[in-house]
């Protein structure tokens, strides 16, 4: 009987042990995931003390898995593909072993290291892809991510200045110099030696990198946030009073005005598109306001 009631608890004990075993554990940060954990990048093991990783402590690439899982938008496993680093390679077939799955449930991982660098990459820096395409990868509006028709990126469209209703295309001139497009601003620092709270792996632009070849930029990107936010404040209310939303003044004037809010910095990436788009979405005020 004894023996009975010892195997018995036993049992038990291992089922437990199972269970929480099988529980995935989602963490603050990747320092805090068990070391067995398949899901976690082991870079910091190594890095943790470079100059590199602790500037994308700084980042937003660092909160994106959070406020995937905390944001507005209803969210699907595919939203992991922008959201956290190891759900492309799982899907590509790295990092696979058996029963194992990458959902929103079981990613631990954020926008980190293994999603732009690989020791598998005989690229330069070991870049998982080209500089020019890496940002728009996912700094796009159709990935779909926040739902269909929503735009949730258009950093890509609006520096090509492509894909608005009514206005040709205009490329911003940034495009045909800045070789490696978005990194030229956005990883731009004074030396790699000290721990930047702009550029470097903050990925965070201060418009220090205009004043290389324009003057007086403070005061110019002041007039372009004033003049694009006051139009954006235009177009909203037109929008807002609309009856008629299937129509195609409006949704042409709503793809403008979502481009440049989606922009998420006044247009900055291509101020005079940005211009354009809502200029183009103002004069569609008549046909979208009902007469009174």
């Amino acid at each position: 009987m004894k023996i009975q009631l010892i195997l018995w608890t036993l049992g038990l004990m291992l089922i437990g042990i199972i269970t929480i075993h099988q529980i995935p554990a989602i963490p603050a940060n990747e320092d805090q995931v068990g070391q067995n954990n398949p899901f976690q990048e082991k870079c910091f093991t190594c890095h943790a003390e470079e100059v590199a990783y602790q500037e994308w402590h700084q980042s937003n690439h660092k909160q994106a898995l959070v406020n995937l899982i905390e944001g507005k938008y209803e969210t699907r496993d595919s939203c992991l593909g922008c959201h956290s680093a190891g759900y492309t390679q799982f899907n590509s077939g790295e990092w696979r072993t058996h029963g194992e799955q990458i959902s929103l449930k079981t990613a631990v991982n954020a926008v980190s290291c293994s999603f732009c660098h690989l020791h598998s990459s005989t690229r330069e820096h070991y870049l998982t892809k080209n500089p020019k395409t890496l940002c728009t990868t996912c700094h796009k509006m159709d990935c779909g991510c926040a739902g269909a028709g929503i735009i949730h990126q258009s950093q890509s469209e609006m520096f090509m200045g492509r894909l608005g209703a009514g206005v040709k295309r205009m490329p911003s001139k940034h495009s045909k110099i800045m070789k490696n497009r978005c990194i030229y601003c956005h990883m731009d620092k004074d030396t790699s030696k000290t721990v930047a709270k702009h550029g470097g792996h903050t990925f965070k632009a201060d418009y220090s990198t205009c004043v290389r070849c324009h003057e007086n930029m403070d005061a110019r990107i002041q007039q372009y946030r004033e003049t694009i936010t006051n139009k954006m404040a235009q177009v909203k209310q037109i929008l807002n009073v609309a009856t008629n939303l299937e129509s195609k003044a409006y949704q042409d004037a709503k793809l403008n005005y979502d481009m440049v809010k989606g922009d998420a910095g006044f247009g900055m990436h291509n101020p005079l598109y940005a211009q354009a788009l809502l200029d183009y979405a103002l004069t569609l005020e008549d046909q979208i306001v009902p007469a009174e």
